[in-house]
């Protein structure tokens, strides 16, 4: 969910109710206002969790609002299918390949960027 702020959020954010947010990818921009003139604000891309929010949680709940198990499968079935030989035609192969690299890079990204917030707030890949 993108979501904006005019302070910057935490990025392990307790609700108080048994569920957090995750808050990444934030980024600063200054904006004119006409009360105050320029100010800043922070957008940025919240998951929320209902459950204790660690390296596994988060990234599971990234990858899931981003894209759904049925997406995921089918890129994966696509990909087999072209390295087996099913797929024969060549664009299709390729891009099933291409794909699925991409995704693999992508959730690669994920869990570095899980990893390093963790780390910034001071908790390990195993508990927050």
């Amino acid at each position: 969910m993108k979501s904006n702020s005019n302070v910057r959020p935490a990025i392990i954010q307790d609700l108080g109710n048994g569920s957090f947010h995750y808050n990444y990818n934030v980024t600063e921009r200054k904006i004119e206002d006409e009360e105050v003139g320029e100010k800043t604000v922070y957008d940025y891309d919240t998951v929320q969790v209902w459950e204790k929010p660690t390296y596994e949680n988060l990234t599971r709940a990234i990858i899931r609002s981003e894209i759904d198990e049925t997406e995921e499968f089918s890129l994966i079935n696509d990909y087999y299918a072209a390295q087996l030989g099913i797929e024969t035609d060549e664009d299709r192969k390729t891009k099933a390949v291409n794909d699925y690299k991409a995704y693999l890079s992508h959730v690669a990204d994920i869990k570095q960027m899980v990893r390093d917030d963790l780390a910034t707030v001071g908790l390990d890949d195993e508990s927050a």
